[in-house]
């Protein structure tokens, strides 16, 4: 591995050091990164004519190179946005799904996002802090509709000074948004598919910012989120130890007990390591 800086020549090589990196998000919601560290050695100085020939050959990749320096940078932003996307889910708790449609073909993704805005005010009326993190997909006709997690609504809502049920509640005040546009919702009723953790939604959310890139889209206008507070990282870095006790750390810190559920991957070159913990769902009664 070489990297180039002005004239200077230097080779990167896998360090005695690893980084790791924790994430508590909150209901019980962590994650953690182990990564080598890299060093950087300078090994050389080029001459004149060496430099002339590698600034030649940079001019020429650069030209023909564009397309897919573009398609890197873009893949590299579409994973931190879902990252984020991820933990956003995880620092809210949101736990249930609901999707936003329209009856008319509606593609003006500005409205879309004007009509979600106006919903989530009126939604905060009736259910007083009211989150969400929204995904904003294109049907196949075209058309834009909007995928949200949120916190499970309660069974009944308040409407006309009674209450009714939130289904209908939470259907009548987006097509009070929408208007003459028609709209309808999606939300899951029965009660097994009702409920999923903040890792599941945040699974299912973040997909469609990679989907928006798979598209040739602005992926990082594909998604938006009520207001959050993350807890900061917490970051260390380990000398002269061993890849294989660094894990043993992270799974001491991310699953104390037998109650969590984690979820590990290592990488080819097992260079990299990454984990994510759980509560474990509750264990239902058998009927």
């Amino acid at each position: 591995m070489l990297r180039i800086i002005g004239r200077d020549i230097f080779e990167g090589k896998p360090a005695d050091e690893f980084k790791v990196v924790l994430h508590d998000l909150g209901h019980g919601q962590k994650e953690a990164s182990i990564s080598r560290s890299i060093w950087w050695e300078h090994t050389g100085t080029m001459s004149d004519a060496a430099y002339a020939e590698y600034l030649a050959q940079v001019s020429a990749c650069s030209m023909v190179g564009r397309e897919e320096k573009d398609l890197a940078n873009a893949e590299r932003s579409a994973r931190r946005a879902k990252t984020k996307v991820r933990r956003i889910c995880k620092t809210l708790g949101v736990d249930a799904l609901l999707t936003l449609t329209y009856r008319e073909n509606m593609q003006d993704l500005t409205d879309c996002k004007r009509h979600l805005k106006e919903f989530v005010r009126r939604v905060r009326k009736l259910v007083p802090g009211f989150a969400y993190v929204a995904a904003f997909e294109r049907q196949k006709r075209g058309a834009w509709h909007v995928h949200l997690a949120i916190h499970a609504l309660p069974f009944m809502l308040p409407w006309a000074g009674v209450k009714v049920r939130s289904y209908s509640v939470i259907r009548a005040v987006w097509r009070s948004v929408v208007g003459e546009l028609g709209g309808n919702i999606d939300q899951a009723r029965k009660k097994r598919h009702s409920r999923k953790s903040p890792a599941q939604m945040a699974s299912y959310i973040s997909k469609y910012i990679l989907k928006a890139f798979m598209d040739g889209e602005d992926h990082s206008n594909r998604y938006s989120s009520s207001s959050y507070d993350m807890p900061p990282a917490v970051r260390m870095r380990f000398m002269h130890a061993s890849l294989a006790d660094l894990i043993g750390l992270v799974y001491d810190e991310l699953s104390p007990d037998s109650s969590t559920v984690v979820r590990p991957w290592l990488s080819d070159f097992k260079d990299r390591f990454f984990l994510i913990s759980e509560p474990a769902p509750p264990v239902k009664n058998a009927v």
